[in-house]
């Protein structure tokens, strides 16, 4: 459940996000006891893993991200780890995640959680700085996943964390409401259409944040997040927009937290639209979606 929204500044009020839901399926721990049996025995070293998700679908009920069997690498050929994930997958968006097996039970519960939850948000920061969250924007939704394998009870304990990079001081939302309100009926149309044919091509499908434009002429355009320089001039509104598993209508879903930081490091905005892209049953949904207007403030020195 999010967070109470507190009073902010700017006339708004602090912009709160619905937590990430998250789970694993029976497959994933089929795998990763045969990994451990055949491969990685006692080595506790950290395993790259895939978690899926996809933009919300349904009225009254959030997605979750997914852990499943092709998560894990095969015990086969452990430098295959993403060989058999198909890209493109418009209900299987991937994120990278670690996974910290531990050996024991103990290990598990004593294992520094704040350590290595500060080791992954360094990795977004440090893909912010770098660029790579602009080419690859999955990795502003890297997680991690402790857990421990008991093989003899068949017992799987496990915790799962989604690393955030703290804005501060906090952004500030001054409007949020349903796309369709926020949308005239011309240029609803024009998005619905761009969403669409966004989450039908297999070369966008999976790609879960992207800029929105729309023109004078109500005609709307979806771009990839490198081609941010395209999207000025001419008039036009500029939306940035993410797949958003949260179906309340009050808060928008957790992958924005990132973006936002994103945003305001690479290209300085302290004035952000954004849109919560949201489906019902695989269509898009404009009155599911939604569209707000967050405030960030830059940290003033000293």
């Amino acid at each position: 459940m999010a967070a109470k929204r507190e009073s902010g500044s700017g006339g708004g009020s602090i912009l709160q996000f619905a937590p990430f839901q998250s789970s694993v399926d029976e497959g994933f721990w089929h795998r990763l006891s045969s990994l451990k049996l055949n491969k990685l025995g006692i080595d506790e070293s950290p395993i790259p893993i895939t978690g899926f998700y996809a933009p919300c679908s349904h009225l009254q009920v959030s997605n979750h991200l997914s852990l499943l069997t092709e998560s894990l690498p095969s015990d086969s050929d452990e430098q295959s780890s993403t060989a058999e994930i198909s890209r493109g997958s418009r209900n299987k968006c991937t994120v990278p995640g670690t996974l910290y097996n531990s050996n024991t039970l103990e290990s598990f519960y004593t294992i520094d959680k704040q350590s290595l939850l500060k080791q992954e948000a360094k990795k977004i920061w440090e893909d912010i700085h770098s660029g790579k969250a602009v080419e690859d924007s999955t990795v502003l939704s890297r997680f991690l996943v402790i857990s421990f394998a008991d093989l003899k009870k068949w017992s799987f304990h496990y915790w799962f964390a989604f690393p955030a990079l703290v804005l501060d001081p906090p952004a500030t939302v001054v409007d949020l409401k349903p796309a369709s309100l926020w949308f005239s009926s011309q240029e609803a149309e024009s998005v619905s259409a761009a969403c669409s044919d966004w989450r039908n091509s297999s070369l966008t499908a999976d790609v879960p944040y992207f800029l929105l434009t729309i023109a004078p002429n109500s005609r709307a355009t979806i771009r990839h997040l490198k081609d941010r320089e395209a999207c000025e001039g001419d008039g036009q509104k500029l939306l940035f927009g993410f797949y958003d598993p949260c179906h309340l209508q009050n808060h928008p879903g957790w992958p924005l937290r990132n973006f936002l930081a994103l945003i305001l490091t690479r290209w300085k905005l302290k004035s952000v639209l954004f849109l919560c892209y949201r489906e019902n049953r695989g269509f898009t949904d404009l009155g599911l979606s939604l569209v707000g207007e967050a405030l960030i403030t830059v940290p003033q020195a000293g």
